[in-house]
């Protein structure tokens, strides 16, 4: 494989990859070597790749319009954006504020003497953004889409996922133990007596929790997660835990249904709290309180929090720093309202035009696709053109940016602006009960690099965070746009047909669309491709969860299959480029958009919690069922990079 000198303009370099390896032997090495081995880990990540370049690039944007409106604000949204920043920045302000700005909740968590007391604080905690026990949030209804829905979801675990209280093993094992010795740490910095106790008791109280919540798989499984209940029929599921009234003291009465996302966890709550000690409620709730504003509290309890979620958790050596930290918050706090700053110095109408137009072609092929299913019924196959053609398409940033008036931001008080904005936040949401869904909301600030499909919108949603170099630049030819950010635009598109979404009708309803014999021939797919990822190593004994993992996997093998199809159909004759066909830039484009060195803590950790397959398999994965790939470099049937042809899984 040639390696020929590029445009130094041309974002393919050649330095990045590795010329001593075989294309067909190890496409991601061939690839990315030359830039894996030039970035290491920087010392505040637990990964560094393509994603962070490109979220750091966006940071320096970020932080640079934060000190601007901090030091000289023009307008409301200027002022509450610089004083939320100059809140976080002040360092001094947070050590001299104490735990001052969470004492309502330790007073109250102090004062309360029965399990009764504790139910009683659950309200005021979740309209705050602490979560201990059970969640709250609103989403769009999966039986009507014009109407907003409350669910009521497991919460309430400090470590990341329920299997970690389970996992066999010396590195789960010592993820416990660390665990408590963290819980220890925090209850001590609260200077709350017997704190070792303490914290192996709320420990083992959390186990009792995670052994009644859904396994992360089982979380992408709408038969198992969408339980309506009337307010009777949650009332007979959990009666002690007098679910109506927390409605009512929450301020969600005009609810005339709530889902339930895990029944047999919310009707077992109450015996698992009647059985535990008041003074252990007690701590599990001190605790939980630290955890939710940690970053934001004097340094004993930042640094540990970091000691423990950072460093173990996300194998970080070292914090970020201060500015990034506090832009993380605000993203989190009031993110539209920073996103509305951010698109105005960084995404032009000609960017969206260009992007709008990418979309128009992978939709169409799409149809094709669906068009072209030998083995889908006329039936499905009409009922799925119809949800491609009700399909909405959001690009960049809103048309109608939020209202941000009634929210003001403290200098001097960043844990109770943190606080704050979780209530304006979780007052908003309540609101939206008994009211129409807003159908221009967007559910991601559009500065964030990500982008998503909303099955109960049956949307596409790409921010303007992730419409950047070297994932989307306006200005490069089709083979770098299609390679790169096609492929993640045909991705969303696919979410909305694989097992998941496939299972939501064209206005978002959770509704059987499917002929059976179509269904079990789409169900036969998806089992080869979750076996295919079953089997590949994460690290050590880790494997691939390819359940948990499979509508990524089948949203990255059809997102690179149409968008290659895209890319073909529109680069006809295009002449090569540094050496390179159309074809070749495709592929090593998407490449690109997967290289990273991770660490192995956070390689565990994703490996347990997240849907998204390692992104080093997000490449080899699906390159290994294309024969587009494979033809694009010459490779013949035998190469380690691609499966037996009778293996070979196309779904979309």
């Amino acid at each position: 494989m040639s390696l020929d000198p590029l445009d130094p303009l041309d974002p393919l370099d050649p330095l990045d990859r590795d010329g001593s390896v075989d294309p067909g032997t190890d496409f991601y090495r061939f690839a990315n070597g030359g830039w894996l081995d030039a970035n290491p880990i920087p010392a505040g990540y637990g990964a560094w790749g393509a994603i962070e370049e490109v979220e750091t690039r966006n940071e320096v944007v970020l932080r640079e319009l934060l000190e601007r409106v901090a030091a000289d604000p023009q307008d409301d949204l200027d002022r509450l954006l610089g004083d939320a920043y100059a809140a976080g920045m002040d360092l001094d302000a947070i050590e001299a504020a104490g735990v001052e700005p969470v004492r309502p909740f330790l007073d109250r968590v102090a004062e309360a003497s029965s399990y009764h007391d504790v139910l009683a604080l659950l309200p005021s905690f979740h309209e705050s953004g602490i979560f201990p026990f059970f969640g709250t949030e609103v989403s769009v209804d999966h039986d009507d889409s014009s109407r907003n829905l409350l669910w009521l979801a497991d919460a309430g675990l400090g470590l990341p996922d329920r299997d970690a209280y389970f996992d066999e093993g010396d590195a789960p094992a010592g993820l416990r133990a660390a665990y408590v010795e963290h819980v220890a740490a925090q209850l001590g910095n609260l200077e709350i007596a017997d704190a070792s106790r303490l914290a192996r008791a709320v420990f083992d109280l959390e186990t009792r929790m995670a052994e009644l919540h859904l396994r992360a798989e089982d979380k992408r499984d709408p038969d198992r997660t969408l339980n309506r209940h009337s307010i009777g029929e949650l009332d007979r599921l959990a009666p002690e835990l007098d679910l109506p009234g927390y409605l009512r003291a929450l301020g969600a009465e005009v609810a005339e249904s709530v889902n339930v996302q895990n029944p047999a966890s919310l009707a077992g709550l109450h015996a698992i709290i009647a059985d535990t000690g008041i003074d252990i409620l007690r701590a599990y709730l001190l605790f939980h309180v630290v955890k939710a504003v940690a970053d934001a509290l004097p340094t004993a309890f930042d640094d540990e929090a970091f000691s423990f979620y950072g460093r173990r958790i996300d194998g970080q050596k070292q914090k970020h720093e201060r500015s990034k930290r506090v832009i993380d918050a605000i993203t989190s706090d009031m993110g539209e309202a920073l996103s509305q700053r951010f698109v105005e110095a960084t995404f032009p109408p000609t960017a969206k035009d260009r992007a709008v137009r990418m979309v128009e072609a992978i939709l169409e092929e799409m149809r094709r696709s669906l068009e072209t299913r030998e083995w889908m019924s006329d039936g499905t196959r009409a009922r799925g053109l119809d949800k491609l053609d009700t399909l909405r398409v959001k690009i960049g940033y809103p048309d109608r940016w939020r209202d941000w008036s009634g929210l003001r931001a403290d200098r001097s008080a960043y844990a109770a602006n943190r606080l704050s904005a979780a209530r304006f936040e979780f007052e908003r949401q309540l609101g939206k009960l008994g009211e129409p869904v807003d159908v221009t909301e967007w559910e991601l600030p559009p500065h964030v690099v990500n982008a998503y499909y909303h099955p109960n919108r049956n949307e596409i949603v790409f921010p303007a965070g992730i419409l950047q170099p070297p994932l989307f630049d306006a200005d490069a030819d089709d083979a770098l746009n299609f390679g790169g950010i096609g492929t993640v635009i045909a991705h969303e598109i696919t979410h909305g047909f694989d097992d998941q979404g496939r299972r939501f009708d064209a206005h978002g309803a959770f509704r059987d669309w499917w002929a059976p014999e179509d269904e079990q021939h789409f169900k036969g797919l998806a089992d080869r491709l979750a076996a295919q990822f079953d089997a590949y190593v994460v690290i050590d004994e880790v494997h691939v969860n390819g359940r948990l993992t499979l509508g990524e996997n089948i949203a990255d093998l059809g997102g690179i299959t149409l968008a290659h199809r895209a890319h073909a159909r529109i680069a006809g004759d295009a002449p090569s480029v540094g050496g390179l066909t159309p074809a070749q830039r495709f592929f090593l484009a998407n490449a690109t958009l997967w290289r990273v060195n991770v660490s192995d803590e956070l390689a565990r950790t994703l490996a347990q919690i997240d849907p998204h397959s390692p992104r080093d398999l997000r490449l080899r994965g699906p390159f290994s069922n294309l024969d587009a790939f494979q033809a694009a470099f010459g490779l013949n049937d035998e190469a380690l990079m691609m499966r037996p042809r009778e293996e070979r899984i196309e779904i979309w």
